[in-house]
């Protein structure tokens, strides 16, 4: 009897066992039913869950209690504890590898990370979400990552592909759930925004009501009510708004959601407004008034200033309107947000105009009519994307139409070909075998022709080298010869033709070797991102001294220039530089050349207009072929235009010739700068700046000592009167140079003293003071005399070298110069300066003749060393001092040590004082004491600090080892 009874109590242990086991799967139930219309009733059953996870310790009580928990809280707006709760669920359905469960849980802790305003976090969790929902197949993780994605995505087009793509997943699938009620609603607003698309609009509307319904969501159902009262309000149907707003007021108090009831309240008033109701307006805003009594109380406290002021500008009360206008001025709802804004503006001009401040009302209406210009704007190009996405849409679903046919066509067809399928087999086997024959003989004969183009590019490439040796043999003793000062003009002007016919053989076979490479297809595009009409108009300004020399009138009409494109340097300057070279040939005197160039979607568009003998029909089918030319009388071997073409259409563009025969020639040429539509290309990385800083001004003295820019690169100046040259050259230095700008010899002088620069690279033709007085008046200066100046010029000629030179200029550059030769240059006179700073400062003491580069600089120091002798052991001898001593500012006389030396005045002053105690010390019997304050320290501790810091010795151990005696 006892036995049976054991076995009586476990089989009934068991029954009620398996009756808990199922208890989660009606407690989760249950709770999902209570959570959106009660949530209080809902805890009840995680309670339930909580008694069966203790008693169980199974994996799905414990998985739901912590799950539901967190969703609890989450709706009361306890995030910390409800993280918390849906942490726990994430870490026991990953233990268990239940793939589904995590995901969800990982969901609800993505959008923790949203609320809390973590959106780049909740973002790569959602990533994370989508990668393992695709892996395993799971729907409602890919369409809640999606949802998510959309809703951070600004572009509006990108926003509604991903609601389209969850609302195709869930229609495919025949699924109907809360998510997909939600996004039928973003749709359906996205379309309310758009306008003209109300029906669209009302239909997603109804689909949004009508799923909510079916999965029993009340949130989608308020949504979708609250949609209707956009929609109404904007089809002026305010009855149907008033309607519309009380249910939602309803349902606000029904859920308790106090934003739901705040939102209800506020559009009550206004519409009760627009009907001019007054006092029905009053309370309902009277019934939200307690949002306005703390400061920023509440995100809708500005609002509600709002209408209070328009209801009192309605009821003609002017003083309380103003009361409410300027407390709705403070707060960030009104005054950050564009629609908010707009209607702050509208409300402003009623009350303007009420007490007759008709000046304001104007300026007022000014503001308010640009504001809601873009937001016409705005809703015009939205209503265009979704126009557009409609068809998208539309054009897809006939795609899907046209695929299913063409699969039942297909299968038609192959069941019909079956019977044929063995002769088709042996006649494709046929034909295999031509094909492949033939194939194997093309593959011979293109292996053949690669041969040929590979041997015909290494001719023109050696031929190129042995053309360039024997021409520098020429170029370098003429170039030798001409700085003879004691030639004749004849003599002269016979090697300058020799020197110009070594540069130009050399250009030919440049252009040989350019057009090979483009043959043998080896010319690959060597793109990087730069402002291309800036290049034009800088390599264009080296023909305006041309032009000027035959008497041509030169015009530039270059547009922008701030716009960043992809092209190759290279070939673009051999386009402008061939094509203008060719139109200042065949230009008359007193005729015209027109540049121009611009960005036109995608494309830099070029056009050369010259006047002059146009071209015939018949040549112009010609003048594009390789050697060929106009005339036999005509100069070159006809390789320019053909080279011209071909690098237009490696470039991806196209080039058009059109004349008129006795007037004018016009070429005009468009190249694709888009880099994906680009091919054979070679990407060159441009490397973003990291410190730069322009000025274009002289700015106000500084009694700063330290005046270097905080990132410490050198300071280049740059002087040049035409904008788009002068931007240029920023461009090329920016990444290396804190630079100063000025438009004229002038101002760049003034800056120069003012700055005490680096290096100065200045045009040499300007207005005011051209760059030879500019170069002059700098080297002369004891100021500025150390400043490498480099000068950029037109005018070409070993002449005009030579005087450049002889006014003081550390170099001399003809444009169009090279980009890199310049950037070269510039930096190894920087880098010269560096290495005088250098041996400066592992010499013992002071050495003018070692240190200067100029005449100037050498009595500039040999002054400097006179005032050392005088003053350096007097201990309050300072850089003030020091500045007033040699006559210069303290920023003046800091530039110029810092530019001779590498110090810095303070520097400079302590640096001599130390080399004059190392003499000392040297001295046998020396005391150390003694020798601080003979060089001018009355602080032996500091005297031992600064010592040991530039000898790394104190004066001690430096006096061991020398082998001195301390006395």
């Amino acid at each position: 009897m006892r036995k049976l009874l054991i076995i009586l109590i476990f089989f009934c242990s068991l029954v009620s066992y398996g009756q808990n086991s199922n208890n989660y799967t009606v407690n989760h139930k249950n709770f999902k039913d209570l959570i959106f219309k009660n949530p209080d009733s809902a805890l009840h059953y995680v309670k339930k869950l909580k008694i069966e996870k203790d008693a169980t310790n199974s994996f799905f009580p414990s998985y739901y209690y912590h799950q539901d928990l967190g969703q609890y809280y989450f709706f009361v707006s306890q995030l910390d504890s409800s993280e918390h709760h849906y942490k726990k669920a994430y870490d026991i359905s990953s233990l268990q590898g239940n793939d589904s469960l995590a995901i969800n849980s990982n969901i609800w802790l993505a959008n923790h990370e949203y609320f809390k305003g973590e959106m780049e976090k909740s973002l790569l969790r959602y990533e994370v979400i989508l990668a393992l929902s695709k892996k395993v197949d799971y729907l409602e993780g890919i369409a809640s990552a999606y949802s998510m994605f959309a809703s951070a995505e600004p572009d509006l087009s990108k926003k509604m592909n991903l609601y389209l793509k969850i609302d195709s997943l869930y229609t495919t699938n025949n699924i109907q759930t809360s998510l997909l009620a939600r996004v039928k609603g973003y749709m359906a607003e996205i379309y309310l925004d758009a306008k003209g698309n109300n029906d669209l609009a009302k239909n997603y509307i109804e689909q949004c009501i009508a799923i909510s319904k079916e999965v029993d969501y009340p949130p989608g159902e308020y949504e979708a009510n609250r949609l209707l009262v956009k929609l109404a309000v904007q089809e002026n149907n305010f009855d149907v708004a008033i309607q519309l707003y009380e249910q939602l007021l309803t349902q606000g108090n029904n859920i308790g959601d106090p934003t739901a009831i705040v939102v209800a309240t506020i559009g009550l008033a206004k519409m009760h407004f627009k009907k001019k109701e007054y006092a029905k307006t009053e309370k309902y805003l009277t019934n939200v008034s307690y949002l306005i009594e703390k400061p920023q109380a509440s995100t809708l406290a500005g609002v509600v200033h709002l209408h209070w002021a328009e209801l009192f500008i309605a009821l003609n009360e002017p003083k309380e309107a103003l009361f409410h206008l300027e407390k709705a001025r403070l707060h960030p709802d009104v005054t950050d947000r564009l629609g908010f804004k707009t209607e702050l503006n509208r409300v402003e001009i009623k009350y303007y105009d009420l007490v007759k401040d008709y000046a304001n009302a104007y300026r007022t209406k000014l503001a308010y009519d640009e504001q809601v210009e873009y937001l016409n704007q705005q809703e015009n190009a939205n209503g265009f994307i979704l126009n557009q996405q409609l068809r998208f849409k539309e054009q897809q679903q006939q795609e899907v139409a046209l695929l299913k046919a063409q699969y039942e066509l297909t299968d038609m067809l192959q069941k019909a070909q079956r019977n044929f399928l063995f002769g088709i087999i042996a006649f494709t086997s046929l034909v295999a075998l031509l094909v492949f024959v033939l194939y194997r003989n093309r593959i011979k004969v293109n292996r053949k022709l690669q041969e040929v183009d590979a041997l015909k590019t290494d001719f023109f490439t050696n031929i190129s080298h042995e053309f360039r040796t024997p021409l520098n043999l020429i170029s370098a003793p003429i170039q030798e010869a001409l700085t003879n000062t004691k030639l004749s003009n004849d003599q002269r002007n016979h090697l300058e033709i020799a020197q110009k016919s070594t540069v130009r053989l050399s250009s030919l076979v440049d252009q040989l070797l350019e057009l090979s490479k483009i043959d043998s297809g080896n010319r690959k595009l060597r793109i990087q991102q730069g402002y291309a009409t800036q290049l034009i108009s800088a390599w264009s300004e080296s023909f305006s001294f041309l032009a000027l020399q035959k008497n041509i009138a030169f015009k530039l009409q270059i547009s922008d220039t701030d716009k960043l494109c992809w092209f190759d340097h290279n070939a673009v300057e051999n386009i402008v530089i061939n094509l203008l070279g060719n139109a200042i040939k065949y230009t008359p005197e007193r005729g015209t050349i027109l540049l121009s160039s611009k960005i036109v979607q995608n494309n830099l568009k070029i056009t050369i207009k010259n006047t002059g003998n146009g071209i015939s029909t018949i040549q112009m089918k010609t003048i594009f072929n390789r050697f060929y030319q106009t005339s036999d009388h005509n100069e070159g071997i006809g390789i320019g235009l053909s080279l011209v073409k071909e690098l237009t259409e490696l470039h991806g563009g196209k080039i058009n010739v059109s004349s008129d025969k006795l007037n004018w020639t016009l070429f005009d040429v468009s190249l694709c700068i888009d880099k994906k539509k680009l091919k054979n290309i070679e990407v060159i990385k441009s490397i973003e700046p990291r410190h730069s800083k322009v000025t274009t001004i002289t700015e106000s003295k500084t009694t700063q000592e330290e005046i270097l820019p905080k990132n410490d690169l050198p300071i280049l100046l740059i002087v040049e009167d035409n904008k788009d040259v002068r931007t240029f050259l920023h461009n090329t230095f920016k990444n290396m140079y804190y630079i100063i700008q000025a438009s004229d010899g002038e101002e760049g002088i003034q800056i120069a003293l003012n700055k005490i620069p680096d290096i100065i690279i200045s045009d040499l033709m300007m207005p005011k003071k051209d760059g030879l007085e500019l170069t002059k008046t700098l080297k002369n200066d004891e100021r500025t005399s150390h400043i490498p100046i480099i000068l950029l010029t037109a005018k070409a000629g070993e002449d005009n070298e030579l005087t450049g030179i002889e006014f003081g200029a550390d170099d001399y550059i003809t444009k169009p110069f090279n980009q890199k030769i310049l950037e070269r240059k510039t930096a190894s006179l920087v880098a010269l300066r560096k290495k005088l700073q250098s041996r400066y400062s592992q010499e013992i003491i002071l050495r003018p003749k070692e240190i200067a580069i100029s005449s100037v600089d050498e009595k500039f120091l040999s002054k400097l060393q006179k005032i050392l002798d005088n003053k350096l052991i007097d201990p309050a001898f300072n850089a003030a001092d020091f500045s007033a001593a040699i006559h210069m500012s303290r920023m003046q006389l800091h530039r110029k040590l810092k530019a001779l030396t590498g110090l810095s005045t303070t520097e400079f002053i302590r640096s001599q004082r130390l080399k004059l105690a190392t003499q000392m010390l040297k001295k046998p019997g020396i005391n150390i004491s003694e020798v601080g304050y003979s060089v001018g320290f009355n602080n032996h501790a500091y005297f031992s600090k600064c010592f040991k810091e530039v000898y790394h010795c104190t004066p001690s151990e430096y006096i061991a080892s020398h082998n001195t005696k301390i006395q």
